[in-house]
């Protein structure tokens, strides 16, 4: 299996990333849902779906949610939430996200929301995705992405890599398009942000033995003494914090 990292990755550390403060954003769920103007009658698919927050906030408000994640533990923690919640609209599938348990035009809005940085084959995923919508139906990503400074972005991209090993590229703006404009998607909407992240809070958000800690904090060090990185690393109330560029985009089937 390609993404046999990502789901070994995901089932040691789906507690972890479940309670991850950035993930439970209600705020930042409430205004991605907005962004994809999800309405009561939609039929949403979320891809790569975690531990369920955006699909349970939805399935909520619409007539039907499903979300599909590769990892079995995520999945577990998906379905209590949603248990919990008392959903009775709402189904969870383990499987590959690059093989869709789903039928043709099942959805009227799919998604993947900061996943995408993951995939070993994201063109792959995202012609899933398009299958997976119907017609006049809306395809949306939410992901991080590249810094525009190639030299602000190698150095993050190697602290992304060494918090999370499952972590393979973050795209860059022309390459979310592309996957849009080579797949014959029209681009309908993109929300562009940067974000301010608790270093903290994001390194303990995976799981981190002893010697990688270490190659963590030595990269950080290093960061805080570049003059080109330490402007997206930076103390703020007495916490370590980095700023992330953040990509939003969605577009017609």
């Amino acid at each position: 299996m390609v993404n046999q990292k990502v789901k070994e990755q995901f089932n040691k550390q789906a507690e972890k990333f479940a309670n991850w403060s950035v993930g439970k954003n209600v705020e930042y769920l409430n205004g991605y849902f907005d962004f994809c103007n999800i309405q009561p009658n939609d039929i949403l698919l979320d891809v790569a779906c975690g531990p369920g927050d955006f699909t349970n906030l939805t399935a909520r408000r619409i007539l039907k949610a499903s979300g599909v994640d590769i990892s079995d533990k995520e999945i577990e923690i998906a379905n209590r939430q949603s248990s919990e919640l008392g959903l009775t609209n709402v189904v969870f599938d383990c499987s590959d996200v690059e093989n869709l348990p789903y039928s043709n035009n099942s959805f009227t809005v799919v998604v993947c929301k900061s996943a995408f940085h993951h995939f070993m084959n994201p063109e792959i995923v995202f012609k899933e995705m398009i299958r997976c919508c119907e017609n006049g139906g809306k395809i949306s990503i939410q992901d991080i992405r590249a810094y525009d400074d190639s030299y602000v972005n190698e150095f993050f991209e190697a602290f992304d890599k060494l918090i999370d090993n499952s972590h393979n590229k973050t795209l860059n703006e022309y390459e979310f398009n592309k996957l849009y404009s080579g797949n014959g998607i029209k681009k309908t909407g993109e929300f562009k942000l940067d974000v301010d992240l608790n270093v903290r809070e994001y390194v303990d958000h995976a799981v981190q033995d002893k010697g990688n800690q270490e190659k963590i904090d030595r990269l950080l060090k290093h960061g805080l003494d570049d003059n080109r990185i330490n402007n997206y690393l930076f103390m703020k109330d007495g916490e370590l914090y980095f700023k992330r560029p953040v990509y939003l985009i969605i577009g017609i089937k």
